[in-house]
């Protein structure tokens, strides 16, 4: 607070211009709301059999609803202004730890939880050396990354487990509850859970706060370092659960599985209007973001597109995504927002030739 009071007053009221933020917040979620419902229909009609009558819609989020759960440990995590790069190799070796577990006789749903508890683990000494040597979590994650890799590919070996009892497949992977898959129904529950993790209690607001103040947060009596690490062990536990989901999908586990999950992952977060920064976000967006990027890769799959120009897509809108998102808070979104409707409304007033660009000196309202 004391930092606060002393800051210059544009300073101020920059940090304090809250219900504006939460505005922008709003318009973005339902602006990827209308992308989502435009995307669909354009595919439904422009690509045979996307829609399926919307059984064949609902069996594609089998293909990517992994990247969405990855994304929601990694949104706390990014709320904190941190970030994690060993989520998608956390996701490749808790599913082979699991798979080589039950292989060697334990019992499939044993294995399971063994596995993410090994994960959560795992993100928990991340989190502690972060926080206890204060080493940026981009370096401590990043060779994590390389260490998990490692660790997985020496688990699996040169034939990976493969062939899960059905009651898991069905779980997992491919079961469905009517036309809905099982998958979607795990993301439902998980989505549903975090949502109400991160705005409703007090962790989500600390995870805010330090996002978006640190030395604010820890005047206020927020429990700093242990509410990151468990952002870290949350994420670590989110990651765990996509390998599962991966595995049973394909009743396999093998130990590159995650290695294509970690892009689409910020993308998802970052794309759902969480600050790449930290400090501000939300879940709801994230969630929806999932189904953007998750439709828009399949349906660019099954109209006949490579799986690289898929990749090429999603990194390029990572790369629109943050720049356009930086660039709106840098000249004040309402602002932006503001000037748009002001100057609609004069085009509408003038008629036509009203779009002929202004005289020297004229401004834009």
């Amino acid at each position: 607070m004391a930092a606060l009071l002393s800051a210059p007053p544009a300073q101020r009221r920059s940090r304090t211009a809250t219900s504006s933020e939460r505005r922008r917040d709003r318009i973005w979620v339902m602006a990827l709301a209308v992308v989502l419902g435009v995307e669909i229909l354009y595919f439904s009609i422009a690509v045979s059999g996307f829609f399926g009558g919307g059984s064949g819609l609902l069996s594609l989020t089998e293909q990517f609803l992994d990247v969405g759960v990855i994304a929601l440990g990694e949104a706390a995590v990014i709320l904190a202004g941190e970030i994690d790069l060993s989520a998608g190799t956390m996701s490749s070796l808790s599913g082979i730890t699991m798979a080589v577990l039950w292989r060697q006789g334990m019992e499939i749903w044993v294995a399971v939880l063994v596995a993410l508890a090994i994960s959560g683990a795992i993100g928990l000494l991340n989190g502690l050396i972060i926080t206890v040597f204060k080493v940026d979590s981009l370096l401590v994650t990043l060779a994590s990354q390389f260490i998990l890799g490692a660790v997985a590919t020496a688990l699996g070996g040169g034939s990976p487990p493969y062939g899960f009892p059905g009651s898991f497949v069905s779980i997992a992977g491919t079961g469905t509850v009517g036309p809905v898959p099982d998958q979607l129904i795990v993301f439902a529950v998980l989505a549903a859970g975090v949502a109400i993790a991160i705005g409703r209690t007090r962790m989500g607001r600390s995870l805010a706060l330090i996002g978006y103040n640190r030395p604010a947060a820890r005047w206020s009596g927020i429990r700093v370092d242990r509410t990151v690490v468990g952002a870290f062990v949350a994420s670590a536990f989110m990651a765990g659960i996509s390998g599962i989901l991966v595995s049973g999908l394909y009743n396999a586990a093998r130990n590159d599985i995650g290695d294509s999950l970690l892009l689409p992952a910020i993308t998802v977060v970052v794309l759902g209007g969480v600050d790449i920064f930290g400090g501000r976000g939300r879940i709801s967006g994230v969630i929806i973001a999932t189904f953007v990027l998750g439709f828009l890769t399949e349906g660019m799959l099954v109209a006949g597109d490579s799986s690289l120009s898929a990749t090429m897509v999603t990194g390029i809108l990572l790369i629109v995504c943050l720049v356009f998102k930086i660039g709106l808070e840098r000249r004040g979104g309402s602002d932006v927002l503001g000037a748009v409707r002001r100057r609609a409304e004069r085009l509408r007033h003038l008629g036509p030739g009203a779009g002929a660009p202004p005289a020297v000196g004229d401004e834009l309202p």
